[in-house]
């Protein structure tokens, strides 16, 4: 009997993913034994500083366009360890900023030379984000066209590449969402569960997705994900110390709730309080943060409004409903950074399944995708110049936000089967 052969579209697309993977390959290699992993260094250096017992957190962010650090118990550590990252006009280390259960995870690492738990950090990483590839093949689910359609994005994908280089702690929160998102299609709620609380102790943002799983009446689930959350927390206090977690909730949180001025912020309040001095002078800062946080505020009650009523729904329609809640979050925290970008992955696998793997009318989304991934994905962080800081041009330096604006479009219309006319050309159900 004659085999039947795969798709020409699916050769094609191996092919190209296999010369991708070899540059990529390449790239890691190279990043293992020259990168500086510099947020990395940022969580061993305070990994280090809390096993001794010490003060972690930094007060830098108060400096802002500086960046020298303040705590000379930190600085003296990361000297010693070889973690110090030079600029020209002064040193330092990057500040941690994440609550103090995310430091635990790296205490092991301490036990290594700083290049080698680097590159033990690296290779996990790349772990984590072939578990959050699997993860959403299965949970979409994907298809041959658009699965490997993902992963050649993947492999050319800015953010990743950022959050590779840099050492981000992002890709296992990434790992943990997906893992969350694929628990939640195969109804498997103590696991989706456990994902989410485990992703809400490391960073506060995932905590969004325990308040929807309470809206979509997903009440063991939640439970699991509150207590998981809830019990990290507590079991850090006694762990690192009760001053660092008052210095974390007086200090260190408060002062990333809000936006910091600069052409790196991709979130709307950034975007906000970054092109409004270039078009109205003398306006306070402040003005436009609060400005910002009303943006912040409607988009998250338009997202409500798209997901209601409240109630339990069928299986596929949350992970459609996840993966619009990722672009929300993105669009309405204070600061989303180029790294943070790679929660995008949970977005573009469900916006892909259904333009390339479809039956209807979805493909004509893909003109719009394709643009959406090439301004997230194909324009480097380095556009930021600082001709691009004042006038009208300073609207260029938003791209990244209006491509999450286009992604959170065509996840609305997906989720709510709006028609043609109120979309971008598709993403109707």
């Amino acid at each position: 009997m004659t085999r039947e052969r795969p798709p020409v579209a699916v050769l094609a697309l191996a092919i190209v993913l296999a010369v991708l993977g070899g540059r990529f390959a390449v790239h890691m290699v190279q990043l293992a034994r020259k990168g500086e992993h510099r947020d990395f260094a940022a969580v061993y250096t305070a990994a280090h500083v809390s096993r001794a017992g010490g003060q972690f957190y930094d007060a830098q962010p108060l400096h802002a366009g500086l960046g020298a650090n303040e705590n000379p118990e930190l600085i003296a550590a990361a000297r010693r360890l070889g973690t110090l990252h030079a600029h020209e006009n002064f040193v330092h280390v990057h500040v941690f900023s994440y609550p103090p259960f995310a430091v635990l995870p790296f205490l092991p690492f301490t036990a290594l030379s700083f290049p080698l738990a680097a590159v033990l950090w690296q290779a996990l990483s790349l772990a984590f984000a072939a578990v959050a590839g699997w993860c959403l093949w299965q949970a979409v689910p994907l298809g041959a066209v658009s699965g490997l359609t993902l992963a050649g994005i993947a492999l050319l994908y800015e953010p990743l590449e950022n959050s590779l280089g840099l050492g981000q702690i992002n890709l296992l929160v990434l790992a943990l969402t997906a893992v969350f998102v694929w628990a939640l299609a195969a109804g498997r709620p103590v696991a989706a569960g456990l994902a989410i609380g485990l992703a809400a102790a490391l960073r506060l943002h995932p905590s969004l997705f325990l308040a929807y799983l309470a809206w979509r009446r997903q009440w063991r689930a939640f439970a699991v994900g509150v207590g998981t959350a809830g019990a990290c927390t507590l079991a850090a206090i006694p762990l690192v110390g009760w001053p660092a977690t008052a210095e974390y909730v007086t200090g260190v949180a408060p002062r990333y709730a809000r936006s910091f001025a600069g052409l790196g912020g991709h979130s709307l309040p950034g975007w906000v309080l970054t092109t409004g001095p270039a078009f109205v002078a003398g306006v306070p800062d402040g003005v436009w943060r609060g400005l910002g946080r009303v943006l912040s505020i409607a988009v998250l009650v338009a997202a409500v409004l798209l997901v209601w009523p409240a109630g339990a729904v069928a299986r596929p329609r949350l992970v459609r409903e996840t993966s619009f809640l990722s672009t929300v979050l993105l669009l309405a925290v204070p600061n989303t950074t180029i790294n943070h970008l790679v929660f995008t992955f949970i977005p573009l696998a469900v916006l892909l399944a259904a333009a390339l793997d479809g039956r209807g009318e979805e493909w004509r989304s893909v003109p719009w995708l394709a643009l959406a991934v090439l301004l997230l994905g194909g324009v480097n962080d380095y556009y930021a110049h600082p001709r691009l800081a004042g006038g009208p041009q300073v609207l260029l330096a938003g791209i990244k936000t209006y491509a999450l604006v286009i992604l959170a479009i065509l996840g609305a219309c997906l989720v709510r089967g709006t028609t043609e006319s109120a979309c971008p050309q598709g993403g109707h159900t």
